[in-house]
């Protein structure tokens, strides 16, 4: 079911982006003058096609065998089978159109891309986003954190002036910043208001994995709450021990517990042993309650306790939300900040500064794609709406064989006044696809080397 789930998803994402990028391609073309032949999603032999009534020049609408892209194709006099050109044709060609026509077509594909993903977090922003508030616990000791002052139970506000709202505002923002100081503005827990300075100097930027977070390294952690009890199970050692629905559990055989990791692990080392679990009451008070987890067997055949009970914690949530004006303010100034930042990353790969395990390809985006349409509609249109940014910025670079290529040439020959050479062009093309081979080689091993691992 789960790869059913991950099939779909992935279709779904890659049939929108498609589309969307494409169509821009296909409606500024036709605004320019230029004829259509044919919109295609997917590339190889035709899978089903068909036409509009009415269209006079019916276009040929297809889906293809290989549904990891696709193309308008245009009536071009440099394409052997679009000749011979019809007179009344003979100005609907794409290379008769002026350089800026040209290039306002090629850039209208990702650009489509980076104002679908304006909407989309403007819907998201509209319909309100629920979120982890900035709250951090006490930083480990010998940590860039530590050592700038942070405390437990403070609320980061902003970081170098820019406002924080989230704890997915603040880590977007930290490593935005990684390798540099940065002023954080904090909330105390009495809710005093200072300015910290953070050495951002030892936060590296790899690609993160489930039990790692990269913010760890500088010393900021979430805060969460006390472990609770969310449900007893009936008739189990917690039932019978006299342990109840909302106790919060401050220790365990007297040692004092923060985490649910921590708790788990205690748990499981009193298989049949008395363990004294020390908690607190909805309404406040405090007990010592002895119970013996019960002897089972684990996976690998080892004997552990269980003690019969559904544990989870607090987390510090808050909703942000906007009117529709508002609303595609925020969706732009995150797409534009998206941008921006996929545009660094690159540039940092390249230089070395950041390795290339963070470059993803298609295994990956389907991964991610399966596994935010199991969280829910919020969580996949914000993974749509960044893969779309994704796509808008990669093919606004300057490769030949992809749209910033084309963008390229067209600029060249605006400010010289005559277009690129074609034997240059033919050895650029070489070139171009050698960079996206490498670059496809390169995605697909990653992929499957966090599949391995």
């Amino acid at each position: 079911m789960e790869f059913l789930t991950t099939l779909i998803a992935f279709a779904v994402t890659i049939g929108i982006l498609v589309v969307i990028h494409e169509y821009g391609h296909y409606w500024v073309a036709r605004k320019c003058g230029v004829k259509v032949l044919s919109f295609s999603i997917g590339f190889g032999s035709t899978f089903y096609k068909w036409k509009r009534k009415n269209d006079p020049d019916q276009v040929e609408w297809k889906i293809s065998a290989l549904p990891l892209g696709g193309y308008v194709r245009m009536l071009d006099e440099r394409d052997p089978e679009c000749l011979p050109i019809k007179p009344e044709d003979a100005n609907r060609t794409f290379n008769s159109k002026k350089a800026w026509q040209r290039f306002a077509i090629a850039a209208a594909g990702p650009v489509s891309n980076l104002l679908l993903a304006i909407l989309l977090y403007a819907c998201i922003f509209m319909a309100g986003t629920t979120d982890l508030l900035p709250v951090v616990k006490a930083p480990v000791a010998n940590t860039p954190a530590a050592a700038a002052g942070i405390e437990d139970g403070d609320t980061i506000k902003s970081i170098d002036g820019t406002e924080v709202k989230t704890y997915s505002d603040m880590r977007f923002e930290l490593i935005k910043h990684a390798g540099q100081t940065v002023t954080l503005g904090i909330e105390s827990k009495n809710g005093t208001l200072r300015e910290k300075r953070l050495d951002l100097g030892s936060l590296k930027l790899e690609e993160e994995s489930g039990d790692k977070d990269s913010l760890e390294e500088i010393g900021l952690s979430l805060k969460v709450g006390q472990p609770k009890i969310r449900e007893v199970i009936a008739n189990s050692a917690g039932e019978k021990a006299g342990l109840k629905s909302g106790d919060e559990i401050v220790a365990l055989a007297g040692k004092n517990i923060e985490t649910m990791p921590e708790l788990v692990s205690i748990i499981k080392t009193y298989p049949g042993k008395p363990l004294e679990f020390t908690v607190v009451r909805n309404n406040g008070e405090t007990l010592n309650i002895l119970a013996t987890p019960e002897a089972v067997k684990d996976a690998q055949g080892n004997e552990v306790g269980r003690i019969g009970a559904v544990f989870g914690v607090e987390l510090p949530k808050t909703t942000v939300s906007y009117g529709p004006l508002r609303s595609l303010y925020e969706g732009a100034k995150k797409t534009w900040d998206t941008a921006v930042f996929s545009l660094e990353m690159l540039w940092k790969m390249l230089t070395g500064e950041v390795s290339v395990k963070n470059l993803s390809g298609p295994v990956t985006i389907a991964d991610y794609a399966g596994q935010t349409a199991r969280l829910g509609i919020e969580p996949f249109i914000s993974f749509l709406a960044l893969v779309s940014i994704s796509l808008g910025i990669l093919n606004l670079l300057p490769i030949p064989m992809l749209d910033g290529g084309h963008l390229m040439y067209y600029s060249v020959e605006m400010i010289k006044g005559k277009p690129v050479s074609e034997k240059f062009q033919a050895v650029a093309q070489r070139v171009g696809i050698a960079a996206l081979c490498g670059l496809t080689f390169l995605a697909l091993f990653n992929d499957f080397s966090r599949l391995m691992s």
